[in-house]
């Protein structure tokens, strides 16, 4: 069947993100022991850990280590936590039991330790959302685990959401003990947490930094730690942090939209792991609304061996159902084991697995993403002029008001791999700062449109802009 392909060309307000769920609160996993840990940053700031290992390990035993570092582990499940989860009222919080109970991290002998992030848990300082001393932290946390003397001396991190975030720090700050990085649907920086190239996201993501603030405010205890020093000492150190560090986060970092300003400069370390060699196996999904797929900018500058799932799927971790896709697990391990104990695989897993929108979602192998041979195809727009108003959109059932582009139908498939992008020219009526926002669409021969990717901006002079900005990456076959 031939089918058309359609761009929608439209002003809108907003978009429409969760916010991140917290895994629920577990037991110590079978097999292990917990204990709390301490150590100091670059700042003197107190930094937490909750260490878990073998419980039958042998005198002078070294573990290869899997490290979590992120805001989701206070002894109380914090206030990120108790949204969905509920408060937890005794022992630790586990952010990915799968590693203990699918992973089977046990067998191989794997220490695995969760660090709070500043501002968070038993961690003292100020949330910084992703900043620069947060990413100090990651270094300083993972060269920690390295130098116990109950590790190896090599470090993997793994994370999904905000703490993949950290887990993509640790890669910039460049430890001597990080031997891999296993990356899940990072949020990559408060900028792009919160904008797409000057538009902000929908009214719910005003909410993401007061909940984190309210988090990092809330004492961390539960009944476990209510009598620990330590504890009590990250939550005064909350009250003692310089005001700023929270009016950024609640105000400026949602409404200073220029990216290049100095509010911004320096709030982006992710972008310094350009470069970086450290094995890094990366997931995210075309369709996550939450952490936004705009991260080929910072993958195709790292520089050492790197994997990855790329589907379309939305804000899951690797092993979930929504993936459609099994053996996540199972190829993580493989990568850890060569990168982090020494172990050669049994089976050699490809550069990039990636899964087609259309059709059957048949996934492929790739040695890059984009494909090495994608090349370059041009569909003018059609100008025009329309009247926009509240609820215009070109999402749902009926079609936005807007300005649409649609082909002929297609003589034969069209495989879209990688970053569209938009050249426009937009006269406003003297409004400035207008959203203006690119929606693709795949038409069956029915006339049925469905939404395949999207994109935004916002014109900078209130009359006149020449506007060029890309969408969200994506692979899908028009057939």
């Amino acid at each position: 069947m031939r089918r058309r392909l359609s761009l929608l060309l439209i002003a809108v307000s907003a978009l429409l993100c969760a916010l991140a769920a917290p895994a629920s609160a577990e037991e110590v996993p079978a097999g292990y022991t917990y204990e709390e840990a301490w150590f100091t940053a670059h700042d003197g700031v107190q930094l937490h850990a909750g260490v878990f290992l073998p419980a039958d390990r042998k005198p002078g035993e070294k573990h290869p280590t899997i490290m979590v570092i992120g805001p989701y582990t206070a002894p109380n499940n914090g206030v990120t936590g108790a949204v969905s989860g509920g408060p937890n009222s005794e022992g630790p919080v586990i952010r990915f039991p799968e590693l203990f109970k699918d992973a089977k991290i046990l067998e191989n002998r794997w220490a695995y330790v969760q660090v709070d992030a500043r501002g968070f848990g038993g961690s003292g300082g100020c949330f910084e959302y992703y900043g620069p001393n947060e990413m100090k932290d990651t270094g300083t946390s993972v060269d920690w685990a390295a130098s116990q003397p109950w590790s190896t001396g090599k470090v993997a991190t793994w994370g999904k959401s905000y703490d993949g975030a950290d887990s993509l720090l640790a890669v910039a700050a460049r430890p001597k003990g990080l031997a891999a990085a296993v990356i899940q649907a990072p949020g990559l920086s408060a900028y792009t947490a919160l904008w797409h190239q000057r538009v902000h996201y929908a009214t719910g993501r005003y909410g993401t930094t007061p909940l984190y603030t309210v988090d990092d405010l809330t004492p961390p205890q539960n009944g476990s730690t209510i009598t620990s020093p330590e504890y009590a000492l990250a939550a005064v150190d909350a009250f003692k942090q310089n005001p700023t560090c929270r009016t950024d986060a609640m105000a400026l970092m949602n409404t200073e939209r220029n990216r290049d300003s100095g509010f911004w400069k320096d709030r982006e370390p992710y972008k310094l792991a350009a470069g970086a060699t450290t094995p890094v196996l990366w997931t995210h999904g075309f369709f996550d609304a939450n952490t936004k797929p705009v991260h080929l900018d910072v993958w195709n500058a790292l520089k050492g061996v790197k994997h990855a799932w790329f589907g379309q799927f939305t804000h899951v971790r690797g092993h979930e159902p929504e993936v459609g896709r099994k053996g996540f697990l199972e190829e993580s391990m493989r990568f850890l084991d060569e990168h982090v104990r020494g172990v050669a695989p049994a089976q050699q897993d490809p550069a990039v697995t990636i899964q087609e929108g259309n059709g059957s979602g048949r996934w492929r192998a790739e040695e890059q993403w984009p494909p090495a041979d994608a090349q370059t195809w041009r569909l003018p727009l059609k100008g025009g002029e329309y009247t926009n108003g509240p609820g215009n959109t070109g999402d749902g059932s009926g079609a936005g008001n807007g300005l649409w582009t649609l082909t002929k139908p297609l003589p034969h498939a069209l495989h879209l791999a990688g970053e569209p992008a938009v050249d426009a020219q937009v006269f406003g009526d003297n409004v400035p700062d207008v959203n203006v926002v690119a929606h693709l669409y795949d038409v069956d021969p029915k006339g049925q449109a469905r939404l395949v990717n999207r994109g935004a901006t916002a014109a900078t002079s209130p009359q006149f802009s020449d506007l060029s900005f890309s969408l969200y990456p994506q692979d899908w076959v028009f057939q």
